[in-house]
């Protein structure tokens, strides 16, 4: 099997996928002396890059989850065979059991149709195949293995093909492309899968006999050449291979082997390490910037870091653990170090600090590794300005208004209060006059502001701020939308109360502890996603922490409502009556590598002509301006009244 394309999306588009199931074909009929007939080949061929089907030398079906099941559960079961060889390149993900999910060609967004590999392995060990029949059984894997469970706009459902009593006599090697969470990398210019690359030159001079009787070797030859790679920084994957037992009966334990050659490594820490650092981390809970400093460890000591964009734990005990068993390249750098010498100096706890940076040093001097660098800086926040409009309860069109500057230091500083209920026509001549008095400051807190967060009531959250045309540019000219020059937020914190208060806050800190590049931090939403019951899923666990919805006019509310139930801090969705020829949203927030680049990405895509234009909530519970302005329009009206 080999998938180029799948009708999910182009963007599944796989080259060389294809290629490298014709290059097995290849060797299988060629040096391992195999009958083509023995051989069913299916394919997704390159149609979209224009490849015609005539280049393929051999005849083969369209791999379906019809033609698949139908060669797997009906035809070969029928055949007469001593071995089943299994080979599959295309995208893989895993279930909660780990079991390898393969989509088939024809899978879609809404019916992930897709191959179990588990559950078929344990079918052809089954009594389903009839005794006697293909004793020896290799199944090769060429995919990635991503936890299926963070797809959140894939629904591969459950596949399970049952099967009978297992025979004991039956015998599996399995190889995978990756371990479990990690990616298995493609390279396109050589139309190639690095895995399949590596083994088929392996196999390349091997008939059929030396291949399957050799095969843990052969296994053992390809860990070690990944290995090698890796500390060079040409690979990050670790081909993991399942052998229960050997074609003898014996038993081999996990994928791991005397005599690879190990490549020079970082050492890991000693006894006296590990006793101090408990004392260093003991009551420490995770800072929000940990990801960055486990990330920030790989790369000061040029190790690939695990695909997967994520902490291996909530601890940091165990986080330093997972650290000291990877290898560094041709350094003799425990990761651990430069994880706690990054923790150490970003924390805001200046004596812990100086524990952490104490016991990383003595840990360098004693064991004779080599130095630690200092940590990088805490990136610099640049000023900001919230608006906060609260609705008088007298009026329905004007609002009480104040407005502060947030400082780098992390202070509100108040800028400016009305003195009595506005329209938003005086709000927006109001802020024309900060934003000009703002830019000929010589304050550094009231100049460099990149980002204007409006705070509002409920129903402003249809107001485009964003396309506000204000007098803020060159004099006699035109008005300048504010979108055009500032990242333009919005906020709804009077909605942030009870239970979705609390959602909101943890919501919020799984954001800071895991980072804004896992696949499970986003939730993607269309119109038949919208139900009665949407805001319970998205509120039951940390994860999502945004939503974008791709939703028409119609299920706006309903969106918004559900996102502010279940506390979701961070959403985009279209604005109302857009028009017919702007492009969707699809092309710049699908493949968003970071949530926490939403507001710059959002700001950018607002530049480009045809864009449709967006709305960004973006509540953060950790910057709140006075709460005492909550209530400042209520006093100010019962002041009134009693005048």
């Amino acid at each position: 099997m080999g998938i180029e394309t799948y009708e999910v999306s182009h963007d599944w588009d796989l080259p060389g996928a294809g290629r490298d199931a014709v290059r097995f074909t290849d060797w299988l009929t060629g040096a391992a002396g195999v009958p083509a007939e023995n051989v069913r080949l299916l394919l997704s061929p390159p149609a979209r890059a224009g490849a015609s089907p005539t280049q393929i030398p051999y005849p083969y079906r369209d791999a379906t989850m019809a033609n698949v099941k139908n060669v797997m559960f009906d035809e070969l079961p029928d055949c007469e065979g001593d071995l089943l060889w299994i080979y599959w390149a295309g995208h893989g993900y895993i279930d909660t059991g780990d079991r390898l999910l393969l989509p088939y060609q024809d899978a879609t967004q809404s019916l992930t149709h897709h191959f179990n590999l588990g559950s078929a392995l344990r079918w052809w060990r089954s009594e389903n195949v009839r005794r006697g029949r293909f004793p020896y059984q290799i199944a090769i894997t060429d995919a990635c293995r991503i936890d299926a469970a963070s797809q959140s706009r894939l629904n591969f459902g459950a596949v399970d093909y049952g099967g009978k009593k297992t025979l004991p006599d039956r015998r599996q090697l399995i190889l995978y492309a990756s371990r479990p969470g990690e990616l298995a990398e493609n390279i396109p210019e050589r139309g190639a899968g690095h895995f399949t690359d590596t083994l088929l030159k392996r196999l390349a001079s091997k008939g059929l006999a030396d291949s399957v009787w050799g095969f843990e070797g052969i296994a053992r030859a390809v860990a070690a050449d990944f290995a090698q790679a890796r500390t060079t920084g040409l690979a990050w994957q670790h081909p993991e291979f399942v052998f229960e037992r050997g074609w003898d009966g014996l038993p081999i334990f996990g994928h791991h082997w005397a005599g690879i050659p190990q490549p020079e490594c970082a050492p890991c820490l000693d006894q006296q390490a590990w006793q101090e650092l408990g004392g260093v981390l003991r009551g420490l809970e995770l800072p929000p910037y940990a990801y960055d400093a486990y990330r920030w460890a790989f790369e000061i000591s040029g190790c690939v870091p695990p695909a997967t964009r994520a902490l291996p734990a909530t601890d940091l005990m165990d986080i330093a653990r997972d650290l000291d068993q990877r290898y560094g390249r041709g350094r003799r750098l425990p990761l651990v170090l430069p994880f706690v010498r990054h923790l150490a100096g970003w924390s805001k706890d200046r004596t812990w600090a100086a524990v952490a940076d104490a016991w990383v040093d003595a840990t360098v001097t004693r064991m004779g590794t080599d130095p630690v660098s200092p940590a990088p800086r805490v990136p610099a926040e640049k000023p900001m300005l919230h608006i906060r409009l609260a609705a008088d309860t007298q009026s329905d069109d004007r609002f009480w208004v104040r407005m502060w500057i947030h400082q780098a230091e992390g202070d509100f500083e108040s800028l400016w209060e009305s003195d009595r209920a506005m329209r938003l026509e005086e709000v927006r001549d109001r802020l024309a006059q900060e934003i000009n008095a703002m830019a000929s400051a010589t304050d550094r807190n009231h100049c460099g502001v990149t980002r204007i967060e409006f705070d509002v009531p409920y129903g402003l959250l249809g107001e485009e701020f964003e396309r506000w045309k204000l007098p803020i540019g060159r004099p006699n000219r035109p008005p300048r939308e504010l979108g055009h020059h500032y990242e333009v937020v919005l906020r709804c914190l009077d909605e942030r109360v009870g239970v979705a208060a609390e959602s909101w806050r943890r919501k919020w800190e799984w954001l800071k502890t895991h980072g804004g590049q896992r696949a499970e931090a986003v939730r993607y939403l269309r119109d038949e996603d919208i139900s009665t019951t949407l805001d319970l899923l998205l509120q039951k666990d940390a994860a999502p922490v945004c939503v974008i919805a791709e939703v028409s006019d119609t299920r706006v509310t309903e969106t918004l409502d559900a996102v502010l139930d279940a506390g979701v801090p961070i959403a985009v969705w279209p604005r109302r009556h857009t028009p017919a020829s702007a492009e969707g949203m699809e092309d710049t927030l699908t493949n968003l590598d970071d949530v926490r680049t939403l507001p710059a990405v959002v700001y950018h895509d607002r530049l480009t002509p045809r864009r449709r234009p967006l709305a960004l909530l973006w509540d953060n519970p950790d910057r709140i301006p006075d709460n005492r302005f909550a209530v400042m329009a209520y006093e100010a009206q019962e002041r009134r009244n009693e005048a």
